[in-house]
């Protein structure tokens, strides 16, 4: 997981997701951006669904360690 600015960019080491999220003017956190190449091998059995609501746990437990949301 990334953090740019705005952004917070989580990742599946071994396969092909992603997903940004970026930080609203009302201090909301909005997936903004998704990756998942189909057909590539991916070293993990995770489906995409699977792994955005991993990632969002992720993510919004990164907002509230930079205090973007409460």
């Amino acid at each position: 997981m990334e953090h740019s600015g705005a952004d917070i960019i989580v990742t599946l080491p071994g396969t092909s997701f992603s997903v940004v999220y970026v930080k609203t003017a009302n201090n909301k956190l909005v997936a903004s951006a998704f990756s998942s190449a189909r057909g590539l091998p991916e070293k993990h059995k995770i489906s995409f669904r699977q792994f955005l609501a991993l990632a969002w746990t992720a993510a919004n437990a990164k907002a509230r360690e930079l205090g973007w949301i409460a």
